[in-house]
Parts: C-alpha cells; structure tokens; sequence
C-alpha cells in the first residue's frame, strides 16, 4: 500500500486538490475553454497577419490576448472566492437543521420519560393493560 511518510503526504495533497476543484469544476472548465480559445483566435490572427504581411495591429493583438486572459483569470476567481462564503453558509444552515432535530429528539425523549417507568410487554400484561388483548 503506502511505503513511505511522502506518499502519505503527496495522497493527502491530491485529496485537498480534489476538494478544492470539486465545487469549481465548471467554471474551471470554462477557463481554460476561454483560454484556449482566445490562443487559438489569437494565432488565427497571427496566421493572417503572416499571409497579408499587415503587422499593423500586431503588438495590440498580444496586449488584447494577455488582457483577455487576464480578465478570465480575475472572473474566475472572483466567482469562486464567493464559493467559500457559500459552503459557509451552507454548512451553518446543515448545522442549524441538524441542531433543530437533536432539539426534536430531545424534547421526543424527555416527554417518554415523563410518561413514568417504562414497562416490558410482560409487567403490562399481569398489570392487564396490555392493548394486544
């Protein structure tokens, strides 16, 4: 299985990777898409200005790529930081409802105990108030 301390510690860091991609998946997707995409479109550009020897534009063109991928970066973390505050809240609410329904439980609990002294099958029938009769 695990030889060492390091393949420990490199499992526990792809389990904290995993975690961490895991409510992020799509729009980490959608940023690489982006990025991809605006290479592709930017060598695209490169082609034809290669072919019609127009570099007119050229050094624009790269500043318009690295700002566009910059862009894409900042989106991306600007919507999955507010992931954070969303499992936050998220898990305050879980712990509201599950306090909720130990309350349930509590007051379920308390209520059977204030019925009295519990009485197995047997003492209810020489008692005769068994309801099975």
């Amino acid at each position: 299985m695990l030889k060492s301390f390091r393949d420990l510690f490199i499992l526990k860091k792809l389990y904290d990777l995993y975690n961490w991609i895991k409510p992020r998946l799509l729009s980490l997707i959608v940023l690489i898409f982006s990025i991809i995409l605006i290479t592709y479109l930017h060598s695209e550009y490169i082609s034809w200005v290669e072919l019609s020897e127009n570099k007119k534009f050229l050094t624009l063109s790269y500043i318009i790529k690295n700002i566009l991928i910059l862009l894409a970066v900042i989106i991306f973390i600007f919507l999955n930081r507010s992931k954070k505050v969303i499992e936050v809240k998220k898990d305050y609410k879980q712990l509201k409802a599950e306090k909720a329904q130990m309350e349930k439980k509590r007051d379920h609990i308390k209520s059977i105990k204030e019925k009295g002294e519990l009485k197995t099958e047997y003492q209810r029938i020489l008692e005769g108030t068994d309801e099975k009769d």
